[in-house]
């Protein structure tokens, strides 16, 4: 049997330590403020959203849940299907310093509990009514949880109103705390063997394969 050979080619880019996701949006709309992040839809069409919009509604977001108290580090779990809310909520996660904590949207009351208490989330965003009687139903069972919201409910715009006394100075003091070895995002199994397992991704995980 032949001796297993190895090769190491040194990074093309030097990876930075320093580097968080948030610097990532920061970057893009230094770059390019007015080209389209996303398009979503706008009655029979779509419309385009520029990255410098984007950024704004993030920071928007952001202040929104510094100010109803989600601390650096908190960890917010979030049910939601994949669409441009999840970018939204994700990156103003982020700029408000705290990790996000994803459950699948068919997950049952049962594994929302897990998740949520495993996790030590002290906070759950859902987007639908039906995911928040999910929730309901184990609420009494989540110690942790202070703050539940919906945002079929308007919850989005309830907490961009109640940010707005938020400064500009301290959510970018918050999006700069995280260095690429700290916790961006716990993410669970589906379950389908078991009870979900968590996964945890670093910022330098995204950072350095974007």
């Amino acid at each position: 049997m032949s001796a297993a050979v190895q090769f190491e080619v040194p990074a093309i880019v030097p990876a930075d330590p320093n580097a968080n996701i948030a610097d990532l949006l920061v970057e893009r709309v230094r770059a390019t403020p007015s080209l389209a992040l996303f398009a979503v839809p706008d009655g029979a069409g779509w419309r385009d959203i520029t990255a410098a919009e984007f950024q704004r509604q993030v920071i928007e977001l952001a202040k929104g849940f510094v100010a109803a108290g989600i601390e650096p580090g908190d960890k917010v779990a979030f049910i939601a299907r994949t669409t441009y809310e999840w970018s939204l909520v994700d990156f103003a996660l982020f700029f408000a310093g705290a990790v996000m904590v994803p459950v699948y949207e068919t997950s049952s009351a049962a594994q929302i509990s897990w998740i949520v208490s495993d996790s030590g989330a002290i906070a759950i965003l859902s987007e639908s009514e039906e995911h928040a009687e999910r929730v309901a139903e184990v609420r009494d069972e989540l110690p942790l949880v202070r703050e539940t919201w919906t945002m079929a409910s308007g919850a989005l715009d309830t907490l961009r109103a109640g940010g707005a006394s938020i400064d500009d100075a301290e959510i970018e003091r918050r999006r700069n705390l995280a260095v690429g070895s700290d916790i961006a995002t716990l993410i669970y199994t589906s379950g389908s063997t078991g009870r979900p397992k968590g996964c945890v991704l670093t910022h330098s995980n995204f950072v350095e394969i974007s």
